[in-house]
């Protein structure tokens, strides 16, 4: 077994990890940690630069520090800070982002006071996920261990909304639920805002049977805020999908929220199917929209282009404050929520909405020499390199660039400086505390 060595923490780095040097200079990273802290860690894994190390105990604790609210944080590879005050959280997540964009030489250090505005804090740091998944073995659900696929079971998570908590407590209780675990590879639990109800989507590792369906409907039955079991099972895919009154066509249910009529004049929900994306963490949503029409406010409404606009979550409230919203997206379910959406508070004459690939978008919009005045990009976590030089083509007074890796966005942020585009402001948005995990919202204006 390896020994145990003393370690001091200077700083905390990407992913949540401390790291420490061993006497010779050699960097050892250790999860758990806080900047200061003495802690003995024990070797685990050598790499060329680096050594992994797994944290056994703290000497000198971080002033920092707290007692983690869930009982297997320790075990559990979900969350990475909740040893931490929130308010270390933020200090320490826009500390990482700072460095990288220092890094990446989008900015100096004597310039980030200027370039970066507060952070965006999370209205709730617990209980605020409106969907989670479970991975499943051997007919247990729970969540991987930290850098393994080691099951943690979990009866409850300190992280999802109280409604997810109390059916899956139910679920777990369930003769039929639990026949239909052995079967599954994950499960995920979407909470559905606007009917107070959740919808269950299983994972299957084989084709459904009608056993499995009749299994489905009696859970409905049994647990009045269950609203439905959706299968997602090879070939397929879209369903098929359970209520308590039997089988119905998947795009038949929607997930609804609504936005407060002080953020965009006048009450506004928002709907999705099952499966679509939206954020996890609604309340921090709302706080991402307000910024995106603070940051639109002065400028006339005009053109908008969404490259990648889901059902959208952010052009249609700017719809609402008198942009023409063009929007495409891959994904042909939240295309249809988008032009549902847009048809439900009357925008349809203002809004398009398109299935599309954004790389084949922005070239087609080329080729037809369309131009816009704003052009919003939410893309995957990999970012949109291949997308990037093709944007001042589409000569954008303006572009707001949301990202969820700090690294994908200091890549494209760095072509975009080099082609006429310069940085206004970087905001560090907390839409997942607890977690290591952060969103960026960034204003870009052409030179």
């Amino acid at each position: 077994m390896t020994k145990s060595v003393v370690l001091t923490v200077e700083k905390i780095i990407k992913g949540g990890l401390g790291l420490g040097r061993l006497a010779d200079g050699q960097v050892v990273m250790v999860p758990r940690v806080l900047p200061g802290e003495r802690v003995r860690v024990r070797l685990r894994r050598r790499h060329k630069q680096y050594q992994e190390a797994d944290l056994l105990e703290v000497l000198q604790p971080s002033d920092q520090r707290v007692t983690p609210v869930c009982p297997v944080y320790d075990a559990c590879g979900g969350c990475d800070f909740q040893h931490a005050a929130y308010g270390e959280q933020l200090r320490l997540k826009n500390g990482i982002l700072a460095e990288t964009l220092c890094r990446a030489g989008l900015c100096r250090e004597d310039e980030l006071s200027t370039l970066m505005g507060a952070v965006l804090a999370s209205p709730n740091t617990l209980g605020y996920r409106q969907r989670i998944r479970l991975q499943v073995a051997q007919g247990r659900a729970g969540y991987f261990g930290r850098q393994s696929h080691s099951l943690t079971p979990v009866s409850r998570c300190p992280l999802a909304g109280e409604i997810i908590n109390s059916v899956f407590a139910d679920l777990s209780a369930n003769k039929q639920f639990n026949s239909l675990l052995p079967m599954a590879s994950a499960i995920e639990l979407l909470e559905n805002p606007g009917h107070g109800s959740v919808i269950l989507l299983i994972h299957y590792t084989r084709k459904t049977r009608p056993a499995d369906h009749q299994a489905a409907r009696l859970l409905c039955q049994a647990l009045p805020l269950l609203e439905a079991v959706i299968f997602s099972a090879a070939d397929q895919a879209k369903g098929p999908c359970f209520t308590d009154q039997g089988e119905i066509p998947p795009g038949g249910l929607f997930v609804e929220f609504s936005l407060p009529a002080e953020l965009c004049g006048r009450p506004f929900t928002l709907g999705l199917e099952p499966g679509g994306f939206c954020q996890v963490n609604l309340d921090q949503n709302e706080n991402c929209i307000s910024l995106l029409l603070d940051w639109t406010r002065e400028t006339k409404p005009g053109k908008m282009l969404d490259l990648f606009c889901g059902m959208g979550n952010f052009s249609l409230p700017l719809a609402m404050r008198g942009w023409e919203v063009t929007g495409m997206d891959m994904q042909r379910s939240t295309i249809r929520s988008a032009v549902r959406n847009a048809e439900g508070v009357g925008l349809a004459g203002g809004c398009s909405f398109r299935q599309e690939n954004a790389m084949k978008a922005a070239e087609r919009l080329l080729s037809e020499k369309t131009t816009f005045d704003c052009i919003l990009l939410d893309p995957p976590r990999s970012g949109c390199a291949e997308l990037i030089p093709l944007l001042p083509g589409l000569a954008a007074r303006q572009i707001i660039y949301i990202s969820c890796d700090p690294a994908t966005l200091v890549r494209d942020l760095t072509w975009l400086t080099r082609a006429d585009y310069r940085l206004l402001e970087i905001r560090m948005v907390d839409m997942f505390p607890q977690t290591a995990h952060q969103e960026t919202m960034v204003r870009l204006e052409r030179k």
